[in-house]
């Protein structure tokens, strides 16, 4: 692994080539020649990309631990099989105030990670680790008129457990066939949300608002109804039944005959 100056990185930037197997740790990203970095199998680490411009960047394969991206615009951004958990020291990568809108996460390992006031707008996170992540705060929504805001985020096959979404801003955003278990889904709004095939088990959906959000095919173990702001118009299949009305305490039975 060489470790790049910031010379031999301005030259592969303004020749279009792309940066591979460098350490990059020691770049000031503020100042950057203009063109779309693609970095491949490379090293950031304890180091910050605060304020960088890197839409439509493409980084594959690379290591980031205890990188802080505060306020990078990584607009339509690409991180494909890259890891930003430091296993070490137990602690994830900074995405605060970063601007990810449209950005793309495919493959990634986000354990522990921090978006508060992130920009999530449009982006994608697709077979993605993602265990005890914090997107309290961030910014899944947009103003589409004084009274519409228009949320769009997606996460496929994503492991969120223990994660916190608390107060988020989700209304009609997908997670298919995600792992939130003993998630923190308090006071999140989730109206019209596509959930199906996600496994909810004890997640905490205090003051959450499911109404006509799609659950069918969920594991809903230890999801308390009585305890969500609304659910009107949330689909479900029958066999979720048991699962959803035992708070209630109403034993369901097969008809009798």
């Amino acid at each position: 692994m060489v470790v790049m100056g910031q010379g031999q990185l301005e030259g592969l930037l303004l020749a279009g080539k792309p940066v591979e197997h460098a350490d990059l740790s020691d770049i000031d990203w503020t100042d950057l020649p203009d063109g779309a970095l693609v970095a491949r199998h490379c090293v950031f680490r304890h180091c910050g990309l605060v304020d960088a411009e890197l839409t439509g960047a493409r980084f594959e394969n690379c290591t980031f631990e205890r990188v802080r991206f505060a306020g990078a615009n990584l607009t339509d951004a690409v991180f494909s099989g890259c890891t930003f958990f430091d296993g070490e020291a137990r602690e994830g990568c900074d995405f605060g105030c970063a601007d990810l809108d449209g950005a793309t996460f495919e493959n990634c390992n986000l354990a522990m990670a921090r978006f508060g006031l992130a920009g999530l707008f449009g982006t994608s996170f697709t077979r993605c680790k993602a265990a005890g992540a914090d997107f309290e705060d961030a910014r899944f929504s947009k103003q589409a008129s004084s009274r519409l805001a228009v949320s769009r985020v997606t996460f496929v096959s994503t492991l969120l457990d223990m994660a916190s979404l608390r107060g988020g801003r989700l209304d009609d955003c997908t997670f298919a066939e995600c792992s939130l278990r003993q998630a923190d889904l308090r006071q999140v709004s989730l109206g019209g949300a596509d959930l199906r095939g996600s496994d909810l088990s004890e997640a905490n959906l205090n003051g959450a608002i499911l109404d006509n959000a799609d659950l069918r095919d969920c594991t809903l173990f230890g999801v308390d109804v009585t305890q969500m702001a609304g659910f009107a118009g949330m689909k479900v299949s029958e066999d979720q039944l048991a699962d959803l009305v035992r708070p209630l305490g109403i034993r369901p039975f097969p008809r009798s005959r």
